[in-house]
């Protein structure tokens, strides 16, 4: 055989050599790659959203309420316990006032508010701030039992503030626990880490670099029963970079819909009924005859309102 055959010959081999040792090595990289082991979800979530520390890893039993609605025409002597001002209440569940002397409201401190609220709003104890909108003078507040009641139309207070922060008029609904023998044996809930974690990898809302700012607990309704009352399931209310919120099911885990039109809607519904109150259930109440007739006091009452309706409205839009 020619010497050059033989080197050729050499030359194929050691070629299959390198291409074996070759594939033999991506196959070892491979395999060393194979045992690096997968964040979890758990690290996942906590390399990617910040304020977990904030979380309470307290386990709660809190139970279902069952709630009417508040009928205030039901009360015993109510003018008396509305001091200073003139009212109206439309189908027994919606009360509408007006302060005959402007009250000043402590807008920067909870307690002294809190305390102006149980003198000066009737069942104002029974609400907590939520929101002020400085850009309408109007403060949302949201009922307590317990917890508060996020985002009902049967269970809020609205209240109309003037350029120095007086409240001039207030309008409002409110619920009371159902005394009759539901189930009402607490449930175990979800904790916050969990509320945290179903929002990031169930729902996808939470996104990488959000920090979480509060979590705290409240009442979402659950479903409203034919004869007007509502079950109130127990609801974790998360704060997002300080400037969102969002709500899970403390029991099922399912997150709620934003309301990003909520007061706006509300506004409108509890302001359409003092523009068309024929056909329904008025009572008037220290209704001042020498100065009003009960159309002006109507007037007088819902004016301020739509304004702050139009200024909200002109924000949303922006």
């Amino acid at each position: 055989m020619q010497w050059g055959q033989i080197k050729s010959l050499f030359i194929i081999c050691f070629l299959i050599l390198n291409v074996f040792l070759a594939k033999q090595l991506i196959d070892r990289g491979e395999e060393t790659l194979s045992f690096i082991p997968e964040a979890s979800k758990e690290e996942e979530l906590e390399l990617n959203i910040s304020g977990l520390d904030r979380l309470d890893n307290e386990i709660y039993e809190v139970p279902l309420l069952y709630t009417s609605g508040y009928d205030f025409n039901a009360v015993d002597n109510l003018a008396s316990q509305l001091p200073n001002q003139e009212a109206v209440v439309i189908d027994h569940t919606t009360l509408f006032s007006r302060l005959t002397t402007p009250i000043d409201i402590p807008i920067d401190s909870e307690d002294m508010l809190t305390t102006a609220l149980a003198e000066y709003v009737y069942l104002g104890a029974r609400f907590e701030r939520y929101r002020f909108l400085e850009e309408a003078g109007l403060m949302v507040f949201f009922q307590r039992i317990n917890h508060p009641i996020f985002y009902n139309q049967q269970a809020l207070l609205f209240v109309k503030l003037n350029d120095e922060n007086q409240m001039t008029h207030y309008m409002m609904r409110a619920v009371d626990i159902v005394e009759e023998e539901h189930d009402d044996k607490p449930q175990t809930l979800l904790t916050q880490y969990d509320a945290i974690y179903r929002l990031y990898h169930n729902s996808n809302i939470l996104k990488t670099g959000d920090e979480v700012t509060e979590v705290s607990l409240g009442y979402h309704n659950l479903v409203s029963l034919p004869n007007g009352e509502q079950l109130l399931n127990p609801t974790w209310r998360v704060n997002v970079n300080d400037t969102s919120d969002y709500f899970i099911n403390a029991i099922e885990g399912h997150d709620y819909p934003q309301y990003q039109s909520f007061i706006t809607e509300t506004l409108d519904q509890f302001v359409s009924l003092l523009s068309s109150p024929n056909g329904k259930d008025v009572t008037y109440y220290n209704l001042n005859e020498d100065r009003d007739n009960e159309s002006t006091l109507l007037t007088a009452i819902r004016q301020p309102f739509i304004t702050a309706y139009h200024q909200l409205t002109e924000v949303e839009s922006e």
